[in-house]
């Protein structure tokens, strides 16, 4: 089924000086695409789940591809929605742009974040018989429809818990460890 409807995930660790004023540049420019959705803005940046017409949601990338903040962001499009699967819009000013309740332990992903590993690197490790480990960041559920062979899952109900299972996985500190997750950002948390 073909329609004029798109959704656009995306997340970018920024820092953002005033995330309050972004939220009303952000909730001024949807309203004026006719986007809805739910954005989380924060000092540390903002992520979002969009839809939108087509030509709403390229008009969207185009200004924030344009504001030098938000270089090098990666979308992820899932074309011809329905274009009725957000009932309304949502911007959000919270403490963190995905929820980890680390406090004062949180570390800051503008400032320090694991390596990023290509397809190809991680070919590799396996061919090369590298010795590293995959902790697996998604819940349960994802977890059981498909995972690396050998991955480590913690038990890891909400990413909010991370806190709550951190002494699962102290033990890999020295190890090298690749993490994995569906959308990229609870891995950049993570790492």
């Amino acid at each position: 089924m073909t329609t004029d409807h798109d959704i656009i995930l995306f997340y970018k660790f920024v820092d953002l000086e005033n995330p309050e004023v972004e939220m009303y540049r952000q909730k001024a420019l949807f309203e004026d695409l006719g986007m809805r959705g739910r954005v989380i803005l924060a000092k540390e940046g903002i992520n979002a789940t969009l839809e939108g017409t087509k030509k709403s949601i390229d008009s969207y990338i185009e200004t924030m591809n344009a504001d030098a903040r938000f270089e090098g962001i990666h979308w992820k499009r899932d074309e011809n929605t329905p274009g009725d699967l957000f009932p309304r819009l949502s911007v959000k000013v919270r403490d963190e742009i995905i929820s980890t309740h680390l406090g004062d332990e949180e570390t800051n992903p503008n400032e320090i974040t694991g390596n990023h590993l290509s397809p190809e690197e991680l070919h590799q490790w396996y061919e090369s018989g590298k010795d590293f480990v995959v902790v697996d960041m998604r819940n349960d559920y994802e977890y059981k429809v498909g995972h690396f062979e050998g991955s480590v899952l913690p038990s890891l109900k909400n990413f909010r818990d991370l806190k709550k299972i951190l002494p699962e996985i102290e033990h890999l500190k020295d190890k090298p460890v690749l993490t994995v997750c569906t959308g990229g950002v609870s891995c950049e948390k993570a790492s």
